[in-house]
């Protein structure tokens, strides 16, 4: 089916629903979803979030200007989904390193670039609208397990996402995974973020060192870190859009925080260097020592919710 064909048995089918469109972003497909309290954008191509924004407010999500909108090429911005390995396999557990037998895979994973299905948009009600989104993973190279995976992304007065995934295969498997959020600051040098202070950290630019802070995290430099066991929500407070952000992450661990500044942002492909001044990382994630396993038939589940304040 070619892209005119797919778009059209999409309207088909989801096209008389109030609110819904099937936009099409050069080579890939987007749903965009409009209620009485928001508005959001998801893409097949990874099941990538790529805008919630509040009526009259800006943006949840920041989403790179440069994106070119390819087949197979990961967007840079919105909540890409990192499964089955996040970053760079070979900084992965041997238990997810050992099941990867291809050269140079791809970092974060493979899903992000995979077409996933449309599987299912429901008005809940005035406010709320849900999309499901369902990918199914056959061995290859890559991968050589079977996996059915599904993301369900909740549109109301506050942003949810449920990341699903169930071995439908007879074989375990290890992964680890992220849902690699990347917020909308109005200046990311005036934000802090609350609800880190006092968690244990692991600095990968300062040699995979573990470190631990009693101050609100702000960025003053390049930042990336991996807060472990974080059990708290998380708050952006940011003054330049007079606002604060809760993240209240389910079933999820970790969480990456992650500014590129200036000289990474020079080497980034669909970042322009300024681009880090106006978002800011923060990944909901099980890594490192907390992957996760699955038997055959086992499930598992992480998520998070997003809720705005205006100050």
């Amino acid at each position: 089916m070619n892209l005119a064909e797919s778009v059209q048995a999409l309207y088909a089918e989801y096209g008389a629903l109030k609110g819904v469109t099937i936009e099409i972003y050069k080579q890939l497909i987007a749903v965009s979803v409009k209620n009485d309290a928001a508005s959001a954008t998801v893409f097949l191509q990874g099941a990538q979030v790529t805008e919630y924004k509040r009526v009259g407010e800006p943006s949840l999500l920041w989403l790179s200007e440069q994106c070119d909108y390819q087949r197979g090429k990961a967007l840079r911005g919105g909540i890409p989904v990192c499964w089955p390995w996040f970053g760079d396999i070979d900084k992965n557990p041997d238990s997810v390193k050992c099941q990867v037998s291809a050269d140079n895979p791809p970092a974060h994973g493979f899903v992000r670039e995979q077409a996933w299905r449309l599987a299912n948009v429901e008005l809940m009600d005035s406010e709320t609208t849900q999309i499901t989104l369902e990918l199914d993973v056959t061995p290859s190279e890559l991968w050589p397990f079977s996996a059915a995976l599904r993301l369900v992304v909740t549109v109301g007065s506050s942003l949810s996402l449920q990341f699903e995934v169930h071995n439908v295969g007879d074989q375990p498997f290890s992964f680890t995974s992220a849902l690699h959020s990347y917020f909308n600051v109005a200046e990311v040098e005036a934000v802090e973020v609350l609800g880190l202070e006092g968690v244990e950290y692991i600095d990968t630019l300062e040699g995979w060192s573990r470190s631990c802070s009693s101050d609100p995290l702000r960025v003053a430099a390049e930042v990336d870190r991996i807060y472990r066991n974080v059990t708290g929500p998380i708050q952006i407070n940011d003054p330049g859009f007079a606002r604060q952000i809760k993240v209240i992450n389910s079933h999820a661990s970790d969480l990456v925080a992650w500014n590129p500044w200036v000289d990474k942002s020079i080497r980034l492909s669909h970042f322009s260097d300024q681009d880090f001044h106006k978002m800011l990382c923060l990944e909901s994630a099980h890594l490192l020592d907390n992957l996760q396993t699955l038997a055959p038939d086992q499930s598992y589940s992480m998520g998070f919710n997003c809720r705005i304040s205006v100050t």
